[in-house]
Protein backbone atom coordinates (compact mmCIF):
# COMPACT_ATOMS: atom_id res chain seq x y z
CA UNK A 1 0.00 0.00 0.00
CA UNK A 2 2.75 2.55 0.77
CA UNK A 3 4.74 1.53 -2.31
CA UNK A 4 1.25 2.60 -4.48
CA UNK A 5 1.15 5.76 -2.18
CA UNK A 6 4.39 6.72 -3.14
CA UNK A 7 3.89 5.99 -6.89
CA UNK A 8 0.61 8.14 -6.75
CA UNK A 9 2.36 10.89 -5.43
CA UNK A 10 5.26 10.35 -7.31
CA UNK A 11 3.12 11.06 -11.09
CA UNK A 12 1.41 13.74 -9.23
CA UNK A 13 4.79 15.28 -8.49
CA UNK A 14 5.89 14.88 -12.10
CA UNK A 15 2.55 16.34 -13.48
CA UNK A 16 2.68 19.75 -11.58
CA UNK A 17 6.38 19.87 -12.45
CA UNK A 18 5.21 19.82 -16.30
CA UNK A 19 2.74 22.20 -15.84
CA UNK A 20 4.89 24.74 -13.70
CA UNK A 21 7.80 23.80 -16.84
CA UNK A 22 5.03 24.60 -19.55
CA UNK A 23 3.78 27.49 -17.80
CA UNK A 24 7.31 29.19 -17.93
CA UNK A 25 7.29 28.85 -21.44
CA UNK A 26 3.97 30.54 -22.03
CA UNK A 27 5.52 33.38 -19.75
CA UNK A 28 8.65 33.32 -21.42
CA UNK A 29 7.26 33.43 -25.06
CA UNK A 30 5.23 36.80 -24.10
CA UNK A 31 8.55 38.04 -22.16
CA UNK A 32 10.52 37.59 -25.89
CA UNK A 33 7.76 39.05 -27.30
CA UNK A 34 8.21 42.18 -25.50
CA UNK A 35 11.84 42.18 -25.63
CA UNK A 36 11.41 42.12 -29.65
CA UNK A 37 9.10 44.69 -29.47
CA UNK A 38 12.08 47.34 -27.18
CA UNK A 39 14.15 46.11 -29.82
CA UNK A 40 11.82 47.04 -32.47
CA UNK A 41 12.50 43.88 -34.15
CA UNK A 42 9.21 43.09 -35.43
CA UNK A 43 10.53 39.83 -37.26
CA UNK A 44 11.44 38.47 -33.76
CA UNK A 45 7.65 39.81 -32.63
CA UNK A 46 6.07 37.40 -35.30
CA UNK A 47 7.91 34.60 -34.19
CA UNK A 48 6.37 34.67 -30.96
CA UNK A 49 3.03 35.92 -32.52
CA UNK A 50 0.26 34.09 -34.91
CA UNK A 51 -0.15 35.53 -37.80
CA UNK A 52 -3.91 36.96 -37.15
CA UNK A 53 -2.63 38.71 -33.93
CA UNK A 54 -4.90 40.81 -32.08
CA UNK A 55 -3.80 43.60 -29.69
CA UNK A 56 -7.04 45.46 -27.71
CA UNK A 57 -5.38 48.56 -26.88
CA UNK A 58 -6.61 51.64 -25.52
CA UNK A 59 -9.83 51.10 -26.97
CA UNK A 60 -8.15 50.74 -30.31
CA UNK A 61 -7.84 47.37 -32.77
CA UNK A 62 -4.12 46.34 -34.09
CA UNK A 63 -2.66 43.36 -35.70
CA UNK A 64 0.88 43.00 -36.94
CA UNK A 65 0.17 45.52 -39.65
CA UNK A 66 -0.10 48.22 -36.89
CA UNK A 67 2.75 46.88 -34.94
CA UNK A 68 5.08 47.02 -37.94
CA UNK A 69 4.20 50.68 -38.38
CA UNK A 70 4.32 51.68 -35.11
CA UNK A 71 7.90 50.13 -35.06
CA UNK A 72 8.71 52.18 -38.21
CA UNK A 73 7.54 55.64 -36.45
CA UNK A 74 9.60 54.38 -33.18
CA UNK A 75 12.90 53.61 -35.29
CA UNK A 76 12.59 57.60 -36.56
CA UNK A 77 13.30 58.61 -33.20
CA UNK A 78 15.83 57.84 -30.43
CA UNK A 79 14.11 55.04 -28.59
CA UNK A 80 14.89 52.59 -25.69
CA UNK A 81 12.48 50.56 -23.80
CA UNK A 82 12.61 48.20 -20.73
CA UNK A 83 9.89 45.80 -19.69
CA UNK A 84 8.65 44.29 -16.43
CA UNK A 85 6.02 41.98 -16.64
CA UNK A 86 4.83 40.40 -13.73
CA UNK A 87 2.91 37.14 -13.78
CA UNK A 88 -0.24 36.81 -11.95
CA UNK A 89 -1.91 33.64 -12.92
CA UNK A 90 -0.66 31.71 -16.17
CA UNK A 91 -3.50 28.59 -17.29
CA UNK A 92 -3.30 26.05 -19.78
CA UNK A 93 -5.69 23.83 -21.43
CA UNK A 94 -4.47 21.44 -24.09
CA UNK A 95 -2.78 23.97 -27.09
CA UNK A 96 -4.25 27.47 -25.56
CA UNK A 97 -3.10 29.48 -22.56
CA UNK A 98 -4.72 32.57 -21.02
CA UNK A 99 -2.26 35.06 -18.70
CA UNK A 100 -3.04 37.99 -16.94
CA UNK A 101 -0.09 39.88 -16.16
CA UNK A 102 1.18 43.43 -14.94
CA UNK A 103 3.31 45.19 -18.08
CA UNK A 104 5.35 48.28 -16.80
CA UNK A 105 8.14 49.96 -19.74
CA UNK A 106 10.30 53.01 -18.47
CA UNK A 107 10.91 54.28 -21.79
CA UNK A 108 13.19 57.15 -23.20
CA UNK A 109 12.07 58.90 -26.34
CA UNK A 110 14.34 61.68 -28.03
CA UNK A 111 15.44 62.12 -24.45
CA UNK A 112 12.37 62.01 -22.40
CA UNK A 113 11.89 59.76 -19.87
CA UNK A 114 7.97 57.72 -20.16
CA UNK A 115 6.78 55.22 -17.56
CA UNK A 116 3.71 53.51 -18.41
CA UNK A 117 1.92 50.33 -16.82
CA UNK A 118 -0.78 48.03 -18.31
CA UNK A 119 -3.00 45.38 -16.44
CA UNK A 120 -2.72 42.51 -19.76
CA UNK A 121 -4.08 39.66 -20.59
CA UNK A 122 -3.02 37.01 -23.54
CA UNK A 123 -4.33 34.32 -24.88
CA UNK A 124 -1.52 31.62 -26.63
CA UNK A 125 -2.03 29.03 -29.01
CA UNK A 126 1.01 26.22 -28.92
CA UNK A 127 2.26 25.74 -32.68
CA UNK A 128 4.71 23.16 -32.38
CA UNK A 129 6.43 23.39 -29.61
CA UNK A 130 6.19 27.49 -29.29
CA UNK A 131 3.43 29.50 -27.34
CA UNK A 132 2.76 32.26 -29.72
CA UNK A 133 0.35 35.07 -28.45
CA UNK A 134 -2.66 35.63 -30.78
CA UNK A 135 -4.66 38.14 -28.37
CA UNK A 136 -3.43 40.61 -25.92
CA UNK A 137 -5.52 42.99 -24.29
CA UNK A 138 -4.82 46.09 -22.26
CA UNK A 139 -5.66 48.41 -19.98
CA UNK A 140 -3.62 51.32 -19.03
CA UNK A 141 -2.78 52.13 -15.53
CA UNK A 142 -2.59 55.60 -14.12
CA UNK A 143 1.05 56.14 -13.00
CA UNK A 144 2.25 58.10 -9.78
CA UNK A 145 3.19 61.27 -12.10
CA UNK A 146 -0.50 61.36 -14.23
Amino acid sequence: MKRILFIALLFVGTSAHAQTTEQTKVNQSLVKLFDALAALDIHGMKEFSTKDLMILESGAVWNLDTISRKVEELRAVSFSRTNHLDFVQTEIKENVAWVVYYNSADMLINGVEVHRKWLESAVLMKEGKVWKVKLLHSTTLKTRKE
